[in-house]
Protein backbone atom coordinates (compact mmCIF):
# COMPACT_ATOMS: atom_id res chain seq x y z
CA UNK A 1 0.00 0.00 0.00
CA UNK A 2 1.71 3.79 -0.85
CA UNK A 3 -0.03 6.85 -1.56
CA UNK A 4 0.60 9.89 -3.62
CA UNK A 5 3.54 11.44 -1.20
CA UNK A 6 6.92 10.31 -0.03
CA UNK A 7 5.02 8.37 2.42
CA UNK A 8 4.67 4.50 2.26
CA UNK A 9 3.14 1.81 4.00
CA UNK A 10 5.07 -1.69 2.86
CA UNK A 11 5.25 -5.21 4.42
CA UNK A 12 7.92 -5.39 7.18
CA UNK A 13 10.87 -6.82 6.48
CA UNK A 14 13.78 -8.21 8.87
CA UNK A 15 16.06 -4.77 8.11
CA UNK A 16 13.47 -2.91 9.86
CA UNK A 17 14.25 -4.95 13.11
CA UNK A 18 16.71 -2.12 14.68
CA UNK A 19 14.96 1.51 13.46
CA UNK A 20 11.84 -0.14 14.71
CA UNK A 21 13.79 -0.90 17.85
CA UNK A 22 14.72 2.57 18.19
CA UNK A 23 11.11 4.09 17.42
CA UNK A 24 9.46 1.90 19.62
CA UNK A 25 11.78 2.26 22.59
CA UNK A 26 9.73 5.63 23.71
CA UNK A 27 7.24 4.24 26.55
CA UNK A 28 4.41 6.62 25.50
CA UNK A 29 4.18 4.32 22.26
CA UNK A 30 3.18 1.19 24.19
CA UNK A 31 1.24 2.90 27.16
CA UNK A 32 -2.01 1.79 26.73
CA UNK A 33 -0.64 -1.57 24.00
CA UNK A 34 -1.27 -5.16 25.34
CA UNK A 35 2.23 -5.61 24.71
CA UNK A 36 5.61 -3.92 25.85
CA UNK A 37 7.08 -2.50 22.73
CA UNK A 38 10.39 -0.89 24.85
CA UNK A 39 11.42 -4.39 25.15
CA UNK A 40 13.48 -5.10 21.99
CA UNK A 41 12.71 -8.63 22.26
CA UNK A 42 9.08 -7.85 21.80
CA UNK A 43 9.73 -6.23 18.30
CA UNK A 44 11.72 -8.59 17.12
CA UNK A 45 8.84 -11.08 17.86
CA UNK A 46 6.53 -8.32 15.77
CA UNK A 47 8.64 -8.33 12.89
CA UNK A 48 9.00 -12.12 13.01
CA UNK A 49 5.06 -12.16 12.93
CA UNK A 50 4.62 -9.97 9.93
CA UNK A 51 7.69 -12.10 7.97
CA UNK A 52 5.73 -15.40 8.93
CA UNK A 53 2.05 -13.68 7.79
CA UNK A 54 -0.07 -15.52 5.82
CA UNK A 55 -3.19 -14.34 5.90
CA UNK A 56 -5.31 -12.71 2.72
CA UNK A 57 -3.22 -10.74 0.22
CA UNK A 58 -3.34 -7.08 1.12
CA UNK A 59 -3.26 -7.60 4.94
CA UNK A 60 -0.10 -8.15 7.39
CA UNK A 61 2.38 -5.74 9.40
CA UNK A 62 3.26 -2.98 7.70
CA UNK A 63 6.17 0.04 8.09
CA UNK A 64 5.62 3.29 7.72
CA UNK A 65 8.33 4.87 5.65
CA UNK A 66 8.08 8.65 5.30
CA UNK A 67 10.93 10.64 3.49
CA UNK A 68 13.14 7.58 3.68
CA UNK A 69 13.31 6.85 6.84
CA UNK A 70 10.72 4.66 9.76
CA UNK A 71 8.10 6.55 10.88
CA UNK A 72 5.82 3.76 12.14
CA UNK A 73 4.30 0.26 12.29
CA UNK A 74 1.09 -0.76 11.16
CA UNK A 75 -1.14 -3.57 10.98
CA UNK A 76 -3.97 -5.11 8.91
CA UNK A 77 -5.24 -8.61 10.01
CA UNK A 78 -7.80 -11.14 10.76
CA UNK A 79 -8.61 -10.41 14.42
CA UNK A 80 -7.99 -12.52 16.67
CA UNK A 81 -10.21 -10.81 19.51
CA UNK A 82 -13.21 -10.33 17.37
CA UNK A 83 -15.98 -13.27 15.71
CA UNK A 84 -16.62 -13.65 12.24
CA UNK A 85 -12.75 -13.26 10.59
CA UNK A 86 -13.66 -9.72 10.45
CA UNK A 87 -10.03 -7.69 9.60
CA UNK A 88 -9.11 -5.47 12.58
CA UNK A 89 -6.51 -2.43 11.69
CA UNK A 90 -3.83 -0.39 14.08
CA UNK A 91 -1.34 2.06 13.84
CA UNK A 92 1.71 3.87 15.71
CA UNK A 93 3.33 6.91 14.43
CA UNK A 94 6.79 8.67 16.16
CA UNK A 95 5.63 11.28 17.95
CA UNK A 96 7.82 13.97 16.05
CA UNK A 97 4.93 12.94 13.73
CA UNK A 98 1.85 13.39 16.07
CA UNK A 99 -0.01 16.63 14.64
CA UNK A 100 1.04 16.56 11.16
CA UNK A 101 -1.39 14.37 9.73
CA UNK A 102 0.45 11.00 8.95
CA UNK A 103 -1.32 9.16 11.49
CA UNK A 104 -4.87 9.88 9.67
CA UNK A 105 -2.73 9.01 6.36
CA UNK A 106 -2.16 5.53 7.83
CA UNK A 107 -5.05 5.00 9.53
CA UNK A 108 -7.25 6.13 6.10
CA UNK A 109 -5.30 3.85 4.11
CA UNK A 110 -5.74 1.00 6.53
CA UNK A 111 -9.62 1.50 6.53
CA UNK A 112 -9.85 1.67 2.64
CA UNK A 113 -8.55 -1.44 1.84
CA UNK A 114 -9.97 -3.56 4.58
CA UNK A 115 -13.30 -2.29 3.33
CA UNK A 116 -12.24 -3.32 -0.49
CA UNK A 117 -10.96 -6.62 1.10
CA UNK A 118 -13.68 -7.03 3.35
CA UNK A 119 -15.95 -4.67 3.91
CA UNK A 120 -15.62 -3.62 7.75
CA UNK A 121 -12.54 -2.94 9.74
CA UNK A 122 -12.31 -2.74 13.41
CA UNK A 123 -10.25 -1.45 15.56
CA UNK A 124 -9.48 -1.59 19.25
CA UNK A 125 -9.01 1.14 21.21
CA UNK A 126 -8.06 0.94 25.13
CA UNK A 127 -10.48 2.39 27.85
CA UNK A 128 -8.61 4.87 28.65
CA UNK A 129 -7.04 5.76 25.62
CA UNK A 130 -8.94 9.17 25.24
CA UNK A 131 -6.78 10.99 22.99
CA UNK A 132 -6.74 7.81 20.73
CA UNK A 133 -10.71 7.65 20.60
CA UNK A 134 -11.28 10.51 19.37
CA UNK A 135 -8.71 10.40 16.44
CA UNK A 136 -10.21 6.74 15.45
CA UNK A 137 -13.57 9.10 15.47
CA UNK A 138 -12.05 11.58 13.27
CA UNK A 139 -11.52 9.31 10.63
CA UNK A 140 -14.25 7.61 10.21
CA UNK A 141 -14.65 4.98 12.76
CA UNK A 142 -17.69 4.69 15.08
CA UNK A 143 -17.57 3.57 18.47
CA UNK A 144 -20.24 0.80 18.74
CA UNK A 145 -19.14 -0.95 22.22
CA UNK A 146 -16.68 -1.94 24.38
CA UNK A 147 -15.32 -5.50 26.15
CA UNK A 148 -12.31 -6.95 27.68
CA UNK A 149 -9.55 -7.62 24.73
CA UNK A 150 -6.20 -8.35 25.22
CA UNK A 151 -6.77 -8.16 28.88
CA UNK A 152 -8.30 -5.05 29.24
CA UNK A 153 -11.28 -2.67 28.91
CA UNK A 154 -11.48 -1.61 25.04
CA UNK A 155 -13.87 0.31 22.90
CA UNK A 156 -14.47 -1.71 19.71
CA UNK A 157 -14.50 0.68 17.16
CA UNK A 158 -16.13 -0.18 13.29
CA UNK A 159 -15.62 1.41 10.24
CA UNK A 160 -17.63 0.50 7.25
CA UNK A 161 -18.15 1.54 3.29
CA UNK A 162 -20.62 4.43 3.17
CA UNK A 163 -23.77 4.23 0.36
CA UNK A 164 -22.25 5.81 -2.82
CA UNK A 165 -23.92 9.21 -3.45
CA UNK A 166 -22.58 13.02 -4.61
CA UNK A 167 -20.01 13.25 -6.97
CA UNK A 168 -18.25 10.12 -8.36
CA UNK A 169 -15.37 12.16 -9.88
CA UNK A 170 -13.95 15.09 -11.15
CA UNK A 171 -11.15 15.03 -14.45
CA UNK A 172 -8.92 17.99 -14.67
CA UNK A 173 -6.49 18.46 -17.75
CA UNK A 174 -3.20 19.74 -17.55
CA UNK A 175 -0.49 20.49 -19.82
CA UNK A 176 2.42 19.01 -17.60
CA UNK A 177 1.45 16.04 -15.43
CA UNK A 178 4.82 15.74 -13.51
CA UNK A 179 4.29 18.90 -12.32
CA UNK A 180 0.24 18.98 -11.57
CA UNK A 181 1.54 15.41 -9.40
CA UNK A 182 3.84 17.31 -7.13
CA UNK A 183 1.29 19.93 -6.44
CA UNK A 184 -2.22 18.07 -6.13
CA UNK A 185 -0.41 14.60 -5.00
CA UNK A 186 1.30 16.33 -1.75
CA UNK A 187 -2.22 17.95 -1.24
CA UNK A 188 -4.37 15.09 -1.50
CA UNK A 189 -2.06 12.87 0.96
CA UNK A 190 -1.93 15.57 3.16
CA UNK A 191 -6.03 15.68 3.30
CA UNK A 192 -6.23 11.72 3.53
CA UNK A 193 -7.06 10.59 0.10
CA UNK A 194 -5.15 7.38 -1.54
CA UNK A 195 -3.82 7.17 -4.88
CA UNK A 196 -6.68 5.18 -6.69
CA UNK A 197 -5.23 4.88 -10.25
CA UNK A 198 -2.04 5.23 -12.75
CA UNK A 199 -1.48 5.13 -16.51
CA UNK A 200 1.04 6.92 -18.82
CA UNK A 201 -0.88 10.29 -19.12
CA UNK A 202 -2.74 10.50 -15.70
CA UNK A 203 -3.59 9.80 -12.20
CA UNK A 204 -5.97 9.74 -9.61
CA UNK A 205 -6.65 10.54 -6.18
CA UNK A 206 -9.86 8.74 -4.03
CA UNK A 207 -11.59 9.38 -0.39
CA UNK A 208 -14.39 7.27 0.37
CA UNK A 209 -16.14 6.78 -3.28
CA UNK A 210 -15.68 10.05 -4.92
CA UNK A 211 -12.28 10.71 -6.95
CA UNK A 212 -10.44 12.73 -8.79
CA UNK A 213 -8.55 12.72 -12.06
CA UNK A 214 -5.28 14.36 -13.25
CA UNK A 215 -4.60 13.65 -17.03
CA UNK A 216 -2.21 15.02 -19.43
CA UNK A 217 -4.82 14.15 -22.08
CA UNK A 218 -3.55 14.04 -25.78
CA UNK A 219 -7.25 15.67 -26.76
CA UNK A 220 -5.89 18.69 -24.71
CA UNK A 221 -6.01 22.00 -26.69
CA UNK A 222 -4.49 24.71 -24.03
CA UNK A 223 -0.76 24.77 -22.13
CA UNK A 224 -2.46 26.30 -18.57
CA UNK A 225 -5.98 26.09 -17.00
CA UNK A 226 -7.92 29.74 -16.98
CA UNK A 227 -9.85 29.40 -14.06
CA UNK A 228 -11.56 32.64 -15.32
CA UNK A 229 -13.12 31.08 -18.22
CA UNK A 230 -16.11 29.08 -18.35
CA UNK A 231 -15.59 25.87 -17.02
CA UNK A 232 -14.40 24.73 -13.55
CA UNK A 233 -13.44 27.42 -11.23
CA UNK A 234 -12.12 25.62 -8.16
CA UNK A 235 -12.07 22.57 -6.11
CA UNK A 236 -13.46 22.64 -2.55
CA UNK A 237 -12.44 19.94 -0.10
CA UNK A 238 -12.90 19.24 3.04
CA UNK A 239 -9.92 19.69 5.57
CA UNK A 240 -10.72 18.58 8.60
CA UNK A 241 -10.50 21.29 11.38
CA UNK A 242 -9.82 25.02 11.48
CA UNK A 243 -5.67 23.37 12.83
CA UNK A 244 -5.91 21.07 9.99
CA UNK A 245 -6.49 24.20 7.21
CA UNK A 246 -3.69 26.07 9.37
CA UNK A 247 -0.94 23.53 9.03
CA UNK A 248 -1.56 22.76 5.34
CA UNK A 249 -1.75 25.99 4.49
CA UNK A 250 1.49 26.62 6.17
CA UNK A 251 3.23 23.82 4.44
CA UNK A 252 1.75 24.75 1.16
CA UNK A 253 4.04 26.76 -0.53
CA UNK A 254 6.83 24.75 -0.06
CA UNK A 255 4.87 22.30 -2.71
CA UNK A 256 3.99 24.74 -5.11
CA UNK A 257 0.91 26.55 -4.24
CA UNK A 258 0.44 29.89 -3.21
CA UNK A 259 -2.78 31.56 -0.99
CA UNK A 260 -4.92 33.37 -2.69
CA UNK A 261 -6.91 36.38 -0.93
CA UNK A 262 -4.28 36.78 1.82
CA UNK A 263 -5.66 39.88 3.37
CA UNK A 264 -9.01 38.40 3.61
CA UNK A 265 -7.57 34.71 4.88
CA UNK A 266 -9.02 32.47 6.18
CA UNK A 267 -12.36 34.38 6.00
CA UNK A 268 -12.07 35.02 2.30
CA UNK A 269 -15.54 33.62 1.97
CA UNK A 270 -17.00 34.70 4.75
CA UNK A 271 -16.86 35.82 8.43
CA UNK A 272 -18.73 32.02 9.14
CA UNK A 273 -16.77 30.28 6.77
CA UNK A 274 -12.68 29.44 7.30
CA UNK A 275 -10.97 28.40 4.27
CA UNK A 276 -7.79 28.33 2.74
CA UNK A 277 -7.89 29.24 -1.33
CA UNK A 278 -4.52 28.46 -2.84
CA UNK A 279 -3.22 28.14 -6.14
CA UNK A 280 -0.51 26.25 -8.17
CA UNK A 281 1.66 27.61 -11.19
CA UNK A 282 -0.67 26.05 -13.59
CA UNK A 283 -3.68 28.44 -12.63
CA UNK A 284 -5.83 25.48 -10.53
CA UNK A 285 -7.14 26.64 -7.46
CA UNK A 286 -7.96 24.34 -4.45
CA UNK A 287 -10.37 25.63 -1.47
CA UNK A 288 -9.61 23.47 1.51
CA UNK A 289 -12.65 24.27 4.10
CA UNK A 290 -12.80 23.52 7.57
CA UNK A 291 -16.45 21.79 8.74
CA UNK A 292 -15.13 20.67 11.95
CA UNK A 293 -14.55 22.31 15.33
Amino acid sequence: MSRASRTTLRPVEERDTGALIDLLADPVLSRFLARDLTDPDEVRRLVGGGLRHDGPPGTGVFVVEKDGGVAGVAHLRVSAQLPGGVLESGWCVAREHWGTGLAAEVATTLIDTGLELNGAVFALVNEENTRARRFAARVGFLDIGGGTHHGAAHRVFLALPTAPEGVHHVELWVADLAAAERTFGWLFAELGWREYQRWDRGVSWRRGNSYVVVEDSPAGTGDRHERTAPGINHLALHAGTRADVDRITSAAQEHGWQLMFADRHPHAGGQDHYAAYLENADGFEVELVSTRP
